[in-house]
């Protein structure tokens, strides 16, 4: 989606460069930096791919991408300040003199008070001493000093967001607050005490309502700005700052009305159509598609894939074909967002979009790329298929290295130009000081200003997505899931040390480092996973508690997903260390309450089927503790299977089907199940196991069929069966397993009359088993 922020900066955050006062500089005059280095980062909100829920929230990767959200920003208006407090006018080069402390604090919001307008006012009128130094025949530029003075302070609170969103101490937001304030004071007394010409006034009216939106909730000093900013580019034929400030218009409303926000969008949509304002129609209908996906509703979720769609046909027969896959990039995501085979199968439709113009040079960004390849995995994922989920992370790997060498992808700049064929009309309502949502490049074309993932906040989706992929596949002798995993924890905490070097808004910043800090904490979810498959407790433990201090330290929030993961992490780890009273409290817990298939709405969003499908693997493990012989009551287990088994069977998610194949097989229940049912259920656990190349799976089915069928039997076929369940638990790395396995196997030798075999094999067993149970 368009970027929103810095409504005046073309180039870093540095002061305005506008044209002569009242000339209409328009596209005779290219832009002098690149397409893609003469952007000011634009604000989080509304932005594409970044800094949201990271892609996986599961291990079937439900398909959550970084998708089109809003910064959650709050801020109100505080109490006037004395009048003996006023804020004064403040050196930024005397900010950084002390360096920010460490600790967090919440981020309180900007207090913008009449006084810092009243003390600027003094910047109207010349003071004596003023008039005496001015040379002869030289008048004061007032319009250009305050804006001159309010871009300053604006950029002197801008360095020290970076360094205050790491520690948020009061004295450095409240110094952040009156830099932002004191800013505001010089556009607000520019507008109320200055004759100003025409577009002069429109440009600042348009500064001055987008730092409100970026740093305050002040939305009725906002809207009327831009109201009155409005008319004046009506009187004034200033079509470009009108479609500018209708944009940022439109983001307030969604604040405060989403459905007028959407509705006014309409009309501007269908005005920029009779007009055949092409790139404005591109701007304001990604606009509306990332403000319809945030209601989440059905409907609106509809209206989002409509208008993308509307995108591409538009881009289709403009020839825009950047635009095009673009669209359909973002239709895909909208379709991950929900379950159901159709989903997934639009979303494949909209990535294969993608692919048609992948080898044109023309329109080979790597931003794009990367980013189809990253949907293309997650697709793979949510089918389950390993030779397909390698094949296609294989290509994401190969796509990514190229890209690492690609200076058009910068490891810094979160800003992503993407180019638009120049029409008659459209010269007309683009112009540098539209830059913020639309710009000129260096060959003339429009370009469309899009918020996106850094290069190296990229490779970190990546790493995770490698780690998920190749997490059935983590013994100790190929921990190549792990590793990567691990490489993508470095990587981000890199990140967020390197984030004090550059400079940003404060409440972008803080959402960055959310952002981060959510990824992190699913990477160490998924090595806590790692850690359990080998039975190596204590670094279970580790990573479940590197998980919360991370949420705590960044402030990442644990509803939804997340919480659930962690939550179920911690009874798998009790449960591991033997501690299943611990467990069983937490796998009981109303948070885990399984939803009956009669209450399930008929279309569920991802995340919902992310907390569903972790409620039923805590079910599934409450099942196997209760056959403990303290707690085994076979009524119980006959009802909780029954319940289980609509939301288990022909599950999306292969593994979960195998692992309620295996509940059934195990169980105990009351009346008995028949034979013939515990060999079709594991038959089918053999088979799922198979299917996903899941090596935990194939132990543990080899395993029960041994312990079922070949206990105490003599013969050659026991034997091997045995043999064949200890080979199998040794590959999967699992310990517990290798003793279960070794155990059986040393019975099998001792019926057999193989005694000195048996003894050794049970030594081992009995070594292994107190490796894994230590406290046995």
């Amino acid at each position: 989606m368009p970027g929103s922020g810095g409504y005046w900066n073309g180039n870093g955050h540095g002061p305005p460069n506008p044209p002569p006062y009242g000339v209409h500089e328009m596209r005779s005059q290219p832009a002098q930096n690149g397409a893609r280095s003469q952007y000011q980062t634009p604000s989080s909100n509304g932005q594409i791919g970044q800094y949201q829920n990271p892609l996986p929230q599961y291990a079937q990767a439900q398909g959550n991408m970084p998708a089109v959200h809003s910064a959650n920003r709050v801020h109100t208006s505080a109490p006037t300040q004395p009048a003996s407090q006023q804020p004064q006018f403040i050196n930024p080069a005397h900010l950084f003199s002390q360096p920010p402390a460490q600790s967090i604090q919440p981020y309180q919001p900007i207090q913008l008070t009449p006084h810092s307008h009243q003390a600027l006012n003094t910047l109207s009128k010349p003071s004596p001493g003023m008039a005496h130094m001015q040379p002869p025949n030289m008048e004061l530029d007032r319009p250009k000093l305050l804006m001159s003075l309010a871009e300053e302070f604006f950029d002197a609170a801008h360095q020290l967001a970076p360094s205050a969103s790491l520690s948020m101490t009061s004295a450095n937001v409240e110094t952040y607050e009156k830099l932002i304030s004191t800013g505001l004071g010089c556009l607000d007394t520019a507008l109320k005490n200055v004759r100003l010409p025409p577009r002069v006034e429109a440009n600042i009216r348009l500064r001055y309502a987008g730092v409100l939106y970026e740093e305050t909730e002040n939305f009725m000093e906002a809207e009327i700005s831009l109201s009155k900013g409005i008319a004046l580019c009506d009187r004034n034929h200033y079509y470009d700052l009108k479609y500018a400030m209708q944009f940022l218009l439109a983001q307030f409303m969604f604040k405060k009305n989403p459905k007028a926000s959407l509705k006014a969008l309409d009309g501007y949509i269908s005005d920029a159509e009779a007009y055949q304002h092409f790139s404005w129609v591109y701007a304001l209908r990604f606009l509306r598609a990332a403000h319809s996906l945030q209601s989440g509703s059905l409907a609106d979720n509809h209206a989002a894939l409509q208008n993308f769609r509307s995108i591409a046909k538009l881009a289709s027969e403009q020839n825009d074909r950047v635009i095009y896959m673009m669209a359909s990039l973002m239709e895909a995501m909208a379709h991950l967002k929900f379950t159901g085979p159709e989903s997934m199968e639009h979303a494949q439709r909209a990535i294969a979009a993608v692919w048609t113009y992948q080898l044109d040079a023309g329109t080979r960004i790597p931003q794009l790329l990367g980013l189809a390849h990253i949907l293309d995995v997650a697709c793979s994922l949510r089918q389950g298929d390993p030779k397909v989920m390698v094949s296609k992370l294989k290509l994401m790997q190969t796509m990514m290295d190229e890209a690492l060498h690609d200076p058009t992808w910068s490891t810094t700049s979160d800003v992503l130009a993407l180019p638009i064929n120049r029409t008659q009309n459209s010269s007309q309502v683009v112009s540098p000081d539209t830059r913020m949502v639309l710009g000129i490049g260096d060959d003339g074309r429009d370009n469309l200003i899009l918020s996106f993932l850094n290069k190296k906040d990229a490779y970190s989706i990546t790493y995770l997505l490698s780690g998920m992929v190749l997490l059935h596949k983590n013994s100790p002798n190929d921990r190549k899931g792990f590793r990567y995993l691990e490489t993508g924890i470095s990587s981000l905490e890199a990140e967020i040390r390197a984030s004090r070097a550059t400079s940003g808004i404060l409440p972008d910043c803080i959402s960055k480092l959310q952002w981060r800090g959510q990824t992190i904490c699913y990477l160490n979810c998924y090595m806590a996973f790692c850690a359990a498959a080998i039975t190596d407790w204590p670094a279970v433990k580790s990573y479940i508690d590197k998980a919360r201090a991370t949420a705590k330290n960044l402030e990442v929030s644990l509803a939804g997903p997340l919480g659930f993961l962690l939550m179920y992490l911690t009874g798998v780890y009790h449960q591991g260390i033997g501690n299943l009273d611990v467990a069983l409290q937490i796998f009981q817990d109303k948070k885990f309450e399984l939803l009956l298939e009669a209450n399930r709405a008929h279309t569920t969003s991802s995340a919902e089927q992310v907390e569903r499908d972790i409620a039923l693997l805590a079910a599934l493990n409450t099942l196997w503790i209760l056959q403990d012989s303290r707690r085994k009551n076979l009524t119980s287990n006959t009802n909780l299977i029954a319940r289980l088994e609509p939301l288990c069977k022909n599950h999306p998610n292969q593994d979960i089907e195998t692992a309620f194949n295996l509940v059934v097989a195990t169980v105990e229940t009351y009346p008995t199940a028949p034979l013939f049912k515990v060999k079709n259920c594991l038959r089918a656990a053999l088979n799922g196991a198979q299917a996903t190349a899941n090596t935990q799976f194939l132990s543990i089915t080899l395993n029960v069929m041994c312990s079922r069928f070949f206990s105490n039997v003599v013969g050659a076929q026991a034997e091997k069966s045995a043999q064949a369940a200890s080979v199998q638990a040794q590959k999967s790395g699992n310990v517990l397993w290798r003793s279960v396995a070794d155990g059986m196997l040393a019975q099998c030798y001792e019926v057999n009359g193989k005694t000195s075999d048996a003894k050794s094999t049970m030594d081992q067993a009995m070594r292994l088993a107190q490796i894994a149970m230590p406290s046995s």
